[in-house]
């Protein structure tokens, strides 16, 4: 009788073992897999942060561009000069108001890379407030 007892107590240890090492590995394995989630995001975000401002870049070349070519060129047959650079404003400010926003968001903007600023605003591109040629 005294055998069964040990027994069942050595049983019962090897089961609260088992089940112990069950739990901490699920939760190393529960770990790591949140630490690459958060890795992928915080990637993702620097990437959309870096694309949204590389966007702003190209459109300010690209008024730029539409400022330096004559009012009569064939591309304004058309549109008119002033209705094409005013498209590429608008698209210019809807562009540094989403990035603001995404800035705003801690959980976003702390994935930010260095070299960007907090925000943007349009006056920081030079062709926005040139005067139509």
């Amino acid at each position: 009788m005294e055998d069964y007892k040990e027994e069942k107590k050595f049983g019962k240890r090897i089961i609260y073992w088992i089940v112990g090492l069950c739990f901490i590995l699920s939760g190393v394995i529960w770990f790591f897999n949140t630490g690459q989630k958060v890795v992928e995001t915080g990637i993702i975000r620097y990437e959309e942060f870096q694309e949204i401002y590389n966007s702003c870049e190209k459109l300010n070349t690209d008024l730029c561009n539409m400022r330096s070519l004559p009012s009569d060129d064939v591309m304004f047959e058309q549109f008119s000069k002033a209705q094409r650079i005013n498209t590429i404003k608008t698209n210019l400010n809807r562009w540094v108001e989403d990035y603001n926003f995404k800035s705003k968001v801690w959980t976003r903007s702390m994935w930010k890379g260095g070299k960007l600023p907090y925000e943007l605003s349009v006056n920081n591109f030079t062709c926005y407030n040139d005067s139509i040629n």
